[in-house]
């Protein structure tokens, strides 16, 4: 089989792989289509501290079942040939925080495209207790966003958003885009967004958000203005710079929640006495649990949830191409990598 892998920082080779076979409790997957995460651009680049030379990148994907191990359990659609997405967080299910209902974090979690080879090569083998079949589903090939909008889905869920409440997200990239989306679907009253971006901007708008100005100064004058003075119900940093996290932190009213979902910078300093007196729950989001993904699968196929950004179809060996326009700042909110296809823009 054709892969895109890792040879070196800033470099990947399309190269032929022996196809895989799955174990007795795995699938084997015909990949469709395989999107670009912005984890994976400083995976690209050296910088994300997980992925190395010799890996297939990839975690978000659409496939049709190739071949299925000799001890998996048919039905529920799962047969040859069916339309599925999968989890690409496998999780160890028996220490305390998987016990806990928290997989996403448990000590010995690996990813696929992370820690073993994922989805950007044109089959891949997933446990077959990871799979979701979306055959039945109205709109199967929406499911190729189910893990970001699973991501999405927990940071909402952490927080305390109610209908008619206020809600600022901080970035409209992909998840931004995402957390605006699911937010819209809940009744959020006032929903607003930052974007340096505007055609990333043009798709937020589309969910109904207001796009307030990114620059600090401004954007608090704007806020304070739109909430009697008081700040957000909730702000959402979609970012995870230095800035944004000091932001999210103060524009959130007193007795709001800050979640903190991007992870660009390391480090940030915080006003914590500020934060103390003014009772404002800050809750860091990461990744999903099962529920929030199979969530998403269902919220995507059937239409109650949908990607509006720009996607980008590509042929798999166009990889390394799509990689570093992103990183020169290419405004696509998804690259979707296809075994075969041709370039579209949809």
């Amino acid at each position: 089989m054709r892969a895109l892998v890792l040879d070196r920082v800033h470099r990947f080779d399309l190269k032929e792989l022996p196809t895989p076979d799955p174990g007795p409790d795995e699938v084997l997957v015909r990949v469709t289509a395989a999107g670009i995460c912005g984890s994976e651009l400083a995976g690209f680049t050296g910088t994300d501290g997980l992925r190395r030379p010799g890996l297939v990148f990839g975690h978000e994907f659409l496939g049709s079942v190739a071949a299925i191990g000799a001890d998996v359990p048919t039905g529920g659609g799962l047969a040859v040939g069916a339309t599925v997405t999968a989890n690409p967080l496998l999780s160890c299910g028996r220490c305390r925080l998987c016990r806990l209902g928290s997989p996403q974090l448990c000590p010995s979690r690996r990813l696929l495209g992370g820690h073993v080879d994922g989805c950007n090569a044109e089959y891949v083998v997933v446990p077959a207790a990871a799979l979701h079949v979306a055959d039945h589903l109205a709109d199967p090939a929406a499911t190729v966003f189910a893990e970001p909008t699973a991501c999405a889905l927990h940071a909402v869920g952490l927080t305390r958003i109610e209908p008619g409440c206020s809600a600022l997200v901080l970035g409209a990239g992909p998840i931004g885009l995402l957390i605006l989306e699911v937010l819209r679907a809940r009744g959020v009253g006032s929903l607003w967004f930052t974007e340096r971006n505007d055609a990333r901007a043009a798709a937020a708008e589309a969910t109904g958000a207001v796009r307030l100005s990114h620059a600090s100064t401004e954007l608090a004058a704007r806020v304070h203005e739109r909430t009697d003075g008081l700040g957000v119900d909730a702000v959402f940093d979609a970012v995870g710079s230095s800035a944004m996290r000091l932001l999210a932190a103060t524009l959130t009213r007193p007795g709001g929640d800050a979640c903190f979902v991007g992870l660009h910078d390391a480090d940030a300093v915080l006003p914590w006495r500020d934060l103390i007196r003014r009772e404002v729950t800050c809750v860091g989001s990461f990744a999903y649990t099962p529920a929030d993904f199979a969530a998403a699968v269902d919220a995507l196929g059937r239409g109650d949830l949908e990607f509006r950004g720009e996607v980008v179809r590509a042929p798999l060996a166009d990889g390394q191409a799509w990689y570093e326009r992103l990183l020169a700042g290419h405004p696509a909110s998804k690259v979707l990598l296809e075994p075969g296809a041709g370039a579209d823009v949809v």
